[in-house]
């Protein structure tokens, strides 16, 4: 029985990350997913959050943006539509990103169609997550 895990991050651009474990925690769609060695075979959907891994007693994080993970024996890959480490992320530019979108959320439009109006609040919801994501990786570095 192995005591790690062998974790892959990857996107359609690239490879982020191929390492041994000893834990994963994965933003699954319904809440955080703890995945152990010799977890039980899963497939789940990711949404945006903080993928956190634990090597040697230090804990990384990488932010995610939607995709999916497939856990199967002490293997854990996962299929994110983007990723990024902390030395990627400009933390400015996602606060700059914060600020933006709660301006954009709370400014909404009253003459639009409630259709286009409720899209837009989607899409700057999205935008807020991903900025506050962003920064609490960026942050744990």
């Amino acid at each position: 029985m192995s005591n790690q895990l062998n974790l892959e991050v990857v996107t359609p651009h690239r490879t982020v990350l191929v390492e041994d474990v000893d834990s994963v925690t994965l933003p699954g769609i319904e809440g955080e997913l703890g995945i152990l060695p010799e977890h039980i075979p899963l497939l789940t959907t990711l949404d945006t959050g903080i993928v956190s891994y634990s090597s040697s007693g230090k804990t990384q994080a990488i932010a995610v943006h939607w995709g999916y993970a497939q856990v199967e024996g002490n293997s854990v890959s996962v299929l994110a539509e983007l990723a990024e480490t902390a030395a990627e992320i400009d933390l400015q530019r996602a606060k700059d990103a914060e600020n933006k979108a709660k301006e954009t959320l709370v400014s909404g439009d009253p003459a639009t169609d409630w259709k286009a109006e409720e899209s837009r609040q989607n899409k700057y919801e999205s935008k807020l997550k991903r900025s506050i994501v962003r920064q609490a990786v960026a942050q744990s570095h």
